[in-house]
């Protein structure tokens, strides 16, 4: 069947995720339809987010007048997507089912264990970051979990914090221009004239299967033989499958305040480059953003899930208050989304010349995908009432609407496009080839070897 879908128009005002959106036929291929004929809002398996347990979470969207409970919130990690087969199989319908999932696998990854309302490092942070993945002179990685010792400069903020160093969601050197990498992005300044941080992370399925192959390398990518597949989540061999994480971090500074931030201590390191020394200082930083990639058995090119601090940027036009990266008493003289100037030197903070970025949501999101959030987030985060986590809000989950189409590799992604304003956020959007869609632009990703690499930039990083 066909499904009528939405036309996504660029704007350039400040859009709350409620925008309207306008509806006509996008000329998409027939929903292929997957089920689980499980109950609504009772899980048939609970997971505690490890691949090792052999348990995936199955729990399906209460369905009205049922809510997300706590219970609900904190089920456990689901290996794959579940859909409740009494519903038609439509857009409204998988869009919330995906989202839902986001949600999910947000809490079990971010949730402090034990299910306490505080504050602590949570399963994601413990996965193997990019840099302790792909080393120089393509080393063999150190075991899962564990990272390389931080540069010589960093010191005195104890085992295991992290290191962040990239000033944009791809990994480049700070006073070179960004051109070359994917979707042509810059560094984002806060309100207190800092640079975001930036983290890429996977777990163990995608870990183990880089390693067993020598994907680390080019060597090992020039070896390997066979096509570029990472493991996918399947409910039926209990496998979570590939995921990687995107986070975004800022500086926590004057008038933040750091309880509505999840907040690790961790090295702000620049390193030398082009006439810039070698800089790194412990700082507390806050999450702002958060990209999951969860690839499963049913959806080959990945769901592209994306959440924000809610204090990012506004959610209406004229608002008041303080937000991460934006100013309401600056709205003439601050050109919205535009980048810094160069040259980028994290080193130097605050930014030179009083510049701060003013960030506005620009990507409009069809009706289905609108209703979906307003449907989910009040109710999750009101399930995760005195934690952290109820300060975080899910933007949109990008999926596949066609995975196993024969003209379009990338699955016909629906919403076509979708961003995070800490991480896409200069080619935020809805102009086709220039505005971020995640499938679209991670559809071109190739290993350093050349070879297609199955929706992942990060083996392209082998030296």
């Amino acid at each position: 069947m066909k499904i009528a879908s939405s036309v996504l128009a660029l704007t350039v005002a400040v859009l709350p995720l409620a925008a309207v959106a306008v509806s006509a036929n996008d000329g998409r291929e027939a929903l292929s339809p997957r089920m689980m004929p499980t109950a609504a809002g009772s899980p048939s398996s609970l997971s505690t987010g490890s691949a090792a347990a052999g348990a995936c979470n199955q729990i399906l969207p209460p369905n009205a007048p049922g809510v997300v409970t706590p219970a609900i919130a904190r089920s456990g990690l689901p290996c794959a997507i579940a859909f409740d087969s009494r519903l038609p199989f439509n857009l409204v319908n998988a869009q919330q089912a995906f989202d839902f999932n986001s949600w999910l696998t947000f809490v079990a990854l971010s949730a402090p264990p034990g299910g306490s309302g505080g504050d602590a490092p949570g399963a994601w942070e413990g996965w193997q970051d990019l840099s302790s993945l792909m080393l120089p002179g393509g080393a063999v990685p150190p075991p899962f979990g564990t990272s390389v010792a931080p540069p010589a400069i960093c010191s005195g903020a104890g085992r295991g914090a992290p290191v962040l160093r990239m000033i944009s969601k791809t990994p480049v050197t700070p006073t070179v221009s960004v051109a070359g990498q994917p979707l042509n992005t810059g560094p984002l300044i806060d309100q207190n004239g800092n640079y975001a941080r930036y983290q890429i992370l996977v777990n163990k399925p995608m870990y183990d299967y880089v390693v067993a192959n020598r994907l680390y390398s080019r060597a090992g990518q020039s070896a390997f033989k066979g096509p570029i597949q990472f493991p996918g989540g399947n409910d039926g061999t209990g496998s979570v499958g590939a995921i990687v994480v995107k986070a975004a971090w800022k500086i926590m500074g004057q008038n933040d305040n750091q309880a509505r931030f999840h907040v690790v201590r961790g090295y702000v390191y620049t390193p030398a480059s082009q006439g810039i020394r070698a800089n790194c200082n412990i700082r507390s930083l806050g999450l702002v953003g958060l990209h999951i990639v969860h690839k499963t058995t049913n959806e080959p090119q990945w769901n592209w899930a994306t959440f924000e601090q809610v204090d990012n940027v506004p959610s209406s036009p004229g608002p008041s208050g303080h937000f991460n990266f934006y100013n309401p008493g600056c709205t003439a003289a601050c050109r919205v989304n535009l980048q810094p100037p160069q040259p980028w030197n994290p080193a130097v903070q605050p930014f030179p010349g009083g510049f701060r970025s003013q960030i506005a949501r620009t990507t409009r999101y069809p009706t289905e995908a609108l209703r979906s959030v307003a449907r989910w987030n009040p109710q999750f985060r009101a399930a995760l009432r005195g934690s952290v986590l109820a300060n975080y809000q899910l933007i949109t989950t990008q999926w596949p609407t066609a995975p196993t189409s024969k003209t379009d590799p990338n699955g016909a992604p629906f919403p076509l496009f979708a961003a995070n304003t800490t991480m896409e956020t200069y080619v935020q959007g809805n102009v086709p080839q220039a505005s971020s869609s995640c499938m679209a632009c991670h559809g071109n990703a190739t290993a350093a070897s050349g070879r297609t690499s199955d929706f992942s930039f990060i083996l392209e990083k082998a030296q």
